[in-house]
């Protein structure tokens, strides 16, 4: 009818426009908080802590065999996690680090503290596969634990 202001063009239209207005809101709302996470301070230090681990030029801690094999070889993580000084004065962290290395069923070592006490805790985990001295590779993964202790 003529000067029906609810016709059907009227409703679909409003309806496509609501849902492209809630799809770009989403949207938004997701990069944010991934914007936001990758720029926390925990998460910035948790990728500079793996990028020196998986880097074979920063010795001795960077635990690969060399550029060209990005395999983490298992004699040099053993000798990383006999280390005595703590993860966090080795690599240059203002925060406290405990890093464990784990094949797909097995825990290789843990460098740092085993039990965290924090409520700011970022965990990044890096998958990758150990080289074994005599040849054998195994799957696994570097599980990297960043966050600030509690003050007693």
């Amino acid at each position: 009818m003529k000067g029906q202001y609810f016709s059907f063009d009227a409703i679909i239209g409003a309806s496509i426009f609501i849902l492209t207005l809630v799809a770009i809101f989403s949207y938004w709302y997701g990069v944010s908080n991934s914007i936001e996470q990758q720029q926390s301070a925990l998460a910035t230090e948790a990728i500079r802590i793996a990028d020196i681990l998986y880097s074979p030029t920063e010795v001795p801690y960077g635990v690969t065999v060399n550029w060209s094999n990005k395999h983490l070889y298992v004699p040099k993580v053993e000798a990383l996690c006999d280390e005595e000084a703590p993860p966090s004065d080795v690599l240059g962290s203002e925060y406290a680090v405990s890093i464990d290395f784990n094949t797909r069923g097995d825990n290789i070592c843990t460098w740092g503290e085993q039990s965290i006490n924090s409520n700011e805790i970022y965990r990044m985990r890096r998958a990758g596969s150990y080289l074994d001295e005599d040849g054998t590779t195994r799957l696994g993964y570097v599980d990297i634990f960043v966050y600030n202790p509690y003050s007693n």
